[in-house]
Formats: C-alpha cells, sequence, structure tokens
C-alpha cells in the first residue's frame, strides 16, 4: 500500500486527534476568556495585566502539553502500529484503535514503557542530529558544510517522527530485543542520513505550505469582516491559530507520520548495518552506548537464561533415566526354570545307525 492509502484507510486516528485538538481549542480559549474578564473588570495596572496574561498562557500551555503528550501520544503509538502492519503488506484490522492497544502492549509493555521508550529515543536522535548538522559523519572524522540552522528548520515538521520512525523499526523486527532495535534503528538512521533528510525535507516544505493556506483560509475572511466592523483582529488572529494548530496536529501531523514511517521502513530494508558504526556512535551520543549496553545486558541474560534452561533439561533427563526400572527377565509362568534334556539326540546323531542296529540287519 502507498503512504497515502495508508493514511486515507487509519483516518479515525486523525479524527481522534481532531478531537484532541478541539478539546484543547475549547480550554485555551476558556483561559484567555477568563484571563481577559479578570483584567478588564478589575483594573489592574499595566504590570498587573501583564502578569495574568503571563500567567493564563502558562496554564494553558501546561494543559495542553497534559493532554497532548497523554492522549495524542497514546493515539500517534496506536497509528504507529497499524501504519507499520499496513506497509508490510497486511490488511488494516476493522477496529485498528482496539487492535493496537493489543500490538503496542505486547511489543512495548505497559504504557510506562513505552513512554520510557519513546523518551529516550527522542533524547538520542537530538544528540545524533547535533553531531550531524555540525558537518560530522560516519565516513570521517573531519566536518563538512552542513545544512545550518535554516536547513533544520525547514525539515523539522517530518524530523520530529524520527523517534516513531525507530520505534516503528522496532515494532517491524519483532524477534529482536527491543532495546537492541531501536538501536539498530538509531543506526540505520545515521547511516542513510543525506537520503533520509532529502525525505524529510520534500515533505516538510508540503507541510508548510499546506498550514500556511490553512491559516489564511481561517484568518483572512475574519480579518476582512473585523477591519470593516472595526473591531480587533488580535482575537481572530488567536483563534485562526489555534483552528490551524488542530488541524495540523489532527490530519497533516498524522500523513507526514505515515510517510516518513513508511519511507524510513523502505531505507531500512535496504540497508545493511556496518559493525564499526556502533562504536562511533558511542563517541557521538552517551544516550546511544547506554541503550547499546543495555541492548548487550539483556542478550548476556537471555544467553545465560538458554544456558540454565538447557542444563535444566539435561537434568531432568538424566534424573528420568536413573529413576526408571531395569527391564524384567522372562520367567514361566510354573515358576520353574526349564532346562534342556541333554539325552535327546540331536538330528545328526540320530542319522547315524547304531552298532546294535547294523548286526540286526546283518542277522535278518
Amino acid at each position: 500500500m502507498s503512504p497515502f492509502t495508508i493514511y486515507r484507510k487509519t483516518m479515525i486516528f486523525s479524527w481522534l486527534k481532531a478531537g484532541i485538538g478541539l478539546l484543547c481549542l475549547v480550554v485555551c480559549l476558556a483561559i484567555g476568556a477568563i484571563a481577559w474578564l479578570i483584567i478588564t473588570k478589575l483594573a489592574f495596572d499595566l504590570m498587573t495585566s501583564i502578569a495574568i496574561g503571563c500567567g493564563s498562557f502558562l496554564v494553558a500551555v501546561g494543559l495542553y502539553y497534559l493532554i497532548m503528550s497523554k492522549l495524542g501520544y497514546s493515539i500517534k503509538m496506536g497509528h504507529l502500529a497499524i501504519i507499520e502492519r499496513a506497509d508490510n503488506g497486511e490488511s488494516v484490522p476493522s477496529n485498528p484503535v482496539e487492535f493496537s492497544k493489543g500490538v503496542v502492549s505486547e511489543r512495548f509493555g505497559n504504557n510506562r514503557q513505552f513512554y520510557k521508550f519513546g523518551r529516550n529515543i527522542r533524547i538520542i536522535q537530538r544528540e545524533l542530529r547535533r553531531v550531524l548538522a555540525r558537518g560530522f559523519s560516519l565516513d570521517s572524522d573531519t566536518p563538512t558544510k552542513s545544512g545550518g540552522l535554516g536547513m533544520q528548520l525547514l525539515c523539522y515538521p517530518a524530523m520530529s517522527c524520527i523517534d516513531e520512525c525507530c520505534l516503528a523499526y522496532a515494532l517491524r523486527c519483532k524477534d529482536y530485543e527491543i532495546n537492541a532495535a531501536c538501536v539498530d534503528g538509531l543506526t540505520i538512521l545515521v547511516q542513510s542520513w543525506p537520503s533520509f533528510r532529502r525525505k524529510c525535507l520534500k515533505v516538510s516544505l508540503i507541510q508548510i505550505g499546506l498550514c500556511l493556506l490553512t491559516f489564511a483560509i481561517f484568518f483572512v475572511p475574519g480579518f476582512i469582516i473585523s477591519r470593516d466592523l472595526g473591531v480587533n483582529t488580535l482575537a481572530w488572529f488567536g483563534a485562526a491559530f489555534l483552528i490551524t494548530l488542530t488541524v495540523k496536529i489532527a490530519f497533516y501531523d498524522s500523513y507526514v507520520l505515515t510517510k516518513i514511517v513508511c519511507d524510513f521502513l523502505g531505507i531500512a530494508k535496504e540497508t545493511t548495518i556496518e559493525q564499526k558504526n556502533y562504536a562511533k556512535l558511542d563517541k557521538w551520543s552517551n544516550g546511544y552506548k547506554k541503550l547499546r549496553d543495555a541492548a548487550e545486558k539483556e542478550a548476556e541474560k537471555a544467553e545465560d537464561k538458554s544456558l540454565k534452561e538447557e542444563l535444566k533439561a539435561k537434568r531432568k533427563e538424566a534424573k528420568a533415566a536413573a529413576e526408571e526400572p531395569a527391564p524384567d527377565e522372562d520367567i514361566p509362568e510354573s515358576g520353574v526354570e526349564l532346562v534342556p534334556d541333554e539325552s535327546a539326540e540331536s538330528p545328526k546323531e540320530s542319522a547315524e545307525p547304531s552298532v546294535g542296529e547294523d548286526t540286526d540287519s546283518k542277522v535278518s
């Protein structure tokens, strides 16, 4: 399936994020309205009014962060699980939300665990991006001319999905230990950085253009009406900005996530990890080194566990063999041992005539 087809078939996640965005919009507007009423009704001085306005803004940002970081991230992880499944050629389930919960829980454990993995990957990829932005590469230790701050800002909308790309790779490699899969995903990301950044730049420019168009659609008519009526346009500007932000989070970010994850998984199929790069990335990021150490410890634990289980199985087999009774000898039912009759003639001896028989034949 193409990324757009996957996006179209998983629109349920976009509508869920739109609902969360609208909830955030209502909360922010309510906080702003309450702050405006307090400032205008009580007639505070300028400094107090500024303090109230800044305080209400911080409260709104805090609530937005709590809502989006909990509910929004959970929805994004469920969407990611379905994207990985569809990109792998499997069908989209009839109830993707419930199905994705099982997939994420099976791979990452409880919510706390996949929040932890997502946070760690996000920190590591930022460290690696800073090193790459300075012009360093895996091929040489001498920095070259980099894209600069402007290139990073243009690529940011798609670059913000890097941690989801690594988590999608961990979902794809179900046979890998989770830390090892994340390490390999980050290593593939750095090895394929030039081509991956070009894809991110293309998708980011499309998203920026769509956001500007959406803002213009909502703001320009309200600006014209407010100017004709002689009303302050600042409130309408804020409303248009929040509406654009909601549309961006719900629909544009979902498409960017689908497109970038599918592109990264396609790059991962064609990329072979070079073992020498592990040690080099250890020097670039302390978080990467810690993650790789955790992967090695888990591998050692798994190896020790398999050896213990193998030894336990061998001991169990030996114990079962020792406790097995010896086979009983065949004993006649009468209890009397049968002794062969030595007086019985063998077939060869009975065939030879005795001395008495020769004499009788001669007399006759």
